[in-house]
């Protein structure tokens, strides 16, 4: 117990820090140069972390304690080619954190969804003119919000599918070994503003701790309904200082039962209290593994010299080279190398390719030499690495085949599939010099593609732009916005933009779904030509040669006018990706004792009632015995003056049979809820033919 909170029993669950603690934090935040968060962002921030004091760098004692900063061991510099972030490591309750709706590997499917109203995000700013670390989001109102949450998810849900492990069992049974990572969210809801502290990596992590501690993913980012705690439904506690202790002090109080010790008597009312018992005691076993966690807090952004702050590209970068790791490691001695030099060499042997092409290939020369137009030499590149892994010609073909010691063509498998899409980017990365080109996000070919080529118009660049703006639908429009979307390929995946189905977003398209969607629209069109110029850049600058400045940052792919993006764009350019958009003013945080007033969210309400079921049934079967006792009771009793009419026999020989009719009912939607799953199937194809929440016929 502790001597100022003696109703608070002591356990494995951390409350939150002393209130004075908290201010301290506030205060070594904004004195310190590397933190760029604003007051009411450090406040938030300091109901996530765990143990304050030794973090920060304090002179005197007692009321006259201030802090001057962060310890500089607490500080993590991370470098981007954005800017640099500082990260606050600590420690942090299982119960804090939130999923990230903003992750930029979720931005396409909400923008292409006809049922989820894209939010305005947007990097905050500061009168100071210095860039905070947080980022600012605008729903139209909180019904919006719960709409774009349910939608992320599904498809957090659906990307469980892929796992080939059970996360929150592993969670459950060894903790969270590896450190998440978080930054802050304002939320601009209506009339309501409000921060969030959101996984920058860890989303998973982060909803599955959760749902071991017995909360679901929109506590994190609307507050907890305050009927989780015994109070009036409809109203929710925005702030975690308004309840995280309250539910710590029920997880503790009941850490030490034992679940078969807690036995359920007869009467409803103790029934009601021993099931209770039995769900914290229940909650406090499956969370003690996460019960404190390491963590990372974005607290600072510093924009790199010479470029737009952008906040959100310093996240996502650190967030891919999170996620999307290169599986090659560009060295002489590396597999995949080896087999893209043998390649080269043995078609240098037949005459396949030239001096020059050769010595692009194996990197001697600059692939800039390869064309005078930079834009044509970007399809010089591609066009030449395509001819020698995905060949055409039979010749080629058998050469192919011999070198990487390949089945027949009928027999080839994925695994053979990958080692090319592997080459491929071993090929492009040792020609233009060691650019960042990882094979998992390439459009590389199926299985069945691999012995057929790829084909190609044969048109220039500037010929393949001419046709793909023809204002006409036609075989060569398409065939021409195709091309350019595969010589896009390698500036978008530079860029990081366009990625190949990986992580675990639950987004599981193929980049070539992603281009072909690009390119039904102009703003695709535009898109791809943005990213050639881009990687064209990139080849003349390895090359030494001199480029004229670029409108937009380097490895930075959207459109924009006048230092603004374009607002008015609602097609597949890059805002799908990577967009920002204004967000308006509101008003303070309401983190008052009455709560804020908000409807429970669907997996909130399905949590409810799962939980209420077995209370429901244990009822509904005591009812049910007590019905038969009752009757059964009074056959000895029948005699003289004591016996029913046959009216009132059968009055309440009908109502016994009402209840069987709705027993049977409640069996008939129990059946059909074991159908009624989420169709975590649609892994592939667009966000349209991601079905989530609907029920499927008996």
């Amino acid at each position: 117990m502790s001597p100022r909170h003696p109703d608070r029993p002591s356990g494995p669950f951390p409350y939150l820090d002393e209130p004075e603690w908290r201010a301290r934090f506030v205060q070594a935040g904004l004195a310190d140069p590397r933190c760029t968060l604003d007051e009411r962002a450090l406040a938030r921030v300091a109901t996530e972390i765990i143990n304050i004091k030794p973090l920060l760098d304090t002179h005197g004692r007692g009321n006259s304690m201030v802090a001057t900063g962060f310890k500089k061991s607490a500080v993590q510099e991370i470098t981007t080619e954005y800017g640099t972030l500082f990260q606050l490591l600590g420690k942090q309750s299982g119960l804090a954190g939130a999923i990230n709706q903003f992750n930029i590997r979720f931005a396409h499917d909400v923008a292409a969804s006809t049922e989820v109203a894209t939010p305005k995000v947007t990097p905050a700013k500061a009168e100071n003119g210095l860039q905070p670390a947080l980022m600012e989001a605008e729903f139209s109102s909180e019904q919006e919000l719960v709409k774009h949450l349910t939608f992320i998810e599904g498809r957090l849900t659906a990307a469980e599918k892929a796992r080939k492990y059970d996360l929150k069992e592993d969670l459950a049974v060894s903790g969270q070994s590896e450190r998440a990572t978080y930054h802050v969210v304002r939320y601009h809801v209506g009339d309501e503003v409000w921060d969030t502290v959101s996984a920058t990596a860890g989303s998973n992590r982060t909803r599955h701790r959760h749902d071991l501690f017995g909360i679901q993913a929109p506590a994190g980012l609307l507050g907890l309904s305050q009927s989780m705690l015994g109070g009036p439904p409809g109203q929710r506690w925005r702030h975690p200082a308004d309840w995280r202790d309250r539910y710590t002090t029920l997880l503790n109080k009941y850490a030490e039962f034992e679940l078969e010790d807690i036995e359920i008597p007869d009467d409803p009312e103790a029934a009601a209290k021993a099931r209770e018992a039995q769900h914290w005691a229940q909650l406090a076993a499956a969370a003690r593994q996460v019960a404190v966690t390491d963590v990372a807090i974005v607290i600072g952004f510093i924009p790199a010299a010479a470029t737009r702050p952008d906040f959100d590209a310093a996240l996502a970068s650190t967030n891919l080279r999170t996620h999307l790791r290169g599986p090659l490691d560009f060295t002489d001695t590396n597999q995949s190398m080896a087999a893209a030099r043998k390649l080269a060499d043995h078609a240098y042997s037949d005459n396949a390719i030239t001096d020059l092409q050769h010595s692009v290939l194996t990197g001697t020369t600059p692939a800039a030499e390869l064309h005078v137009d930079p834009q044509q030499a970007v399809a010089e590149l591609v066009r030449l690495v395509d001819q020698v892994v995905y060949p055409s010609d039979r010749k080629a073909l058998r050469r192919t085949t011999k070198v990487l010691v390949e089945p027949s063509p009928s027999l080839l498998r994925d695994k053979h599939a990958k080692a090319r899409g592997e080459i491929r980017s071993a090929l492009l990365t040792a020609a233009v010099g060691g650019v960042d080109l990882p094979a998992a996000a390439m459009d590389n070919p199926h299985r069945t593609a691999v012995s057929k080529g790829i084909p190609t118009t044969g048109s220039s660049v500037r010929q393949l732009i001419v046709a793909a703006a023809d204002s006409n639908p036609s075989a060569a429009r398409a065939a021409a916005r195709g091309e350019l979307g595969h010589l896009a390929v390698p500036g978008l995946v530079n860029g990081k933009v366009f990625l190949g189905p990986y992580g675990s977003t639950g987004d599981r398209r193929q980049t070539s779904t992603k281009l072909a969607a690009a390119a039904d629209t102009e703003d695709g069109v535009l898109l791809f030509i943005e990213a050639i110029d881009a990687f064209a850049r990139v080849m003349q600058l390895r090359a030494q040669r001199p480029v004229p400045a670029q409108s937009v940052p380097d490895g930075r792919l959207r459109r924009v006018d006048n230092g603004d993006f374009d607002a008015t764009s609602t097609s597949a350019d890059s805002e799908w990706f990577t967009g920002h958009w204004p967000v308006s003013s509101g008003s303070d945080d309401s983190n008052d004792e009455a709560g804020t007033p908000s409807g429970p969210s669907p997996s909130e309400q399905w949590s409810e009632r799962v939980k209420k079921t077995q209370g429901l049934v244990d009822i509904a079967k005591l009812g049910v015995t007590n019905v038969e006792e009752h009757f059964k009771a009074m056959g000895p009793l029948v005699g003289p003056d004591r016996e029913m009419t046959s009216g009132e026999r059968q009055g309440w020989q009908d109502q016994l049979d009402a209840m069987v009719d709705h027993v049977e009912e409640a069996g008939r939607y129990l059946r059909k809820l074991r159908n009624s799953t989420v169709d975590t199937e649609a892994t592939s194809g667009s966000a349209d033919t991601f079905v989530y929440g609907t029920g499927k016929s008996e």
